[in-house]
């Protein structure tokens, strides 16, 4: 076996690893599973509100459009942070527990079957 066979090896080995751990993405697609599913009804209007404050500065590009518009794009992304950090500390909670942990190796062997 050559080296740049043993390097190929190597390599595709890695990529395998890589690919199945982080998966992948389509060239060109720039979108991001958001998981908006699991967003309140709250954070969803702060979202909606920054959104139409946004179209409404693209009509009219005021100094006061753009303030109110980066307002409440700093209050949606601290609701949505806040969404996240409290969903994700439920679940830490759930997968510390004895029960959490058979729920952890269920999830894993449904994925890998």
């Amino acid at each position: 076996m050559t080296v740049d066979e043993t390097w190929k090896k190597a390599t595709d080995a890695i990529r395998q690893a890589a690919q199945s751990e982080l998966g992948i993405t389509k060239p060109g697609r720039w979108k991001v599973d958001k998981q908006t599913w699991r967003w309140a009804d709250s954070v969803k209007a702060k979202v909606r509100e920054k959104k139409s404050l946004y179209h409404v500065f693209l009509g009219e590009k005021t100094a006061d459009n753009w303030r109110k518009y980066q307002e409440a794009k700093k209050a949606a992304k601290k609701a949505v942070a806040v969404a996240k950090a409290t969903h994700y500390g439920d679940v830490n909670e759930n997968l510390e527990s004895r029960d959490g942990e058979r729920c952890l190796y269920r999830l894993a062997k449904i994925r890998h079957q």
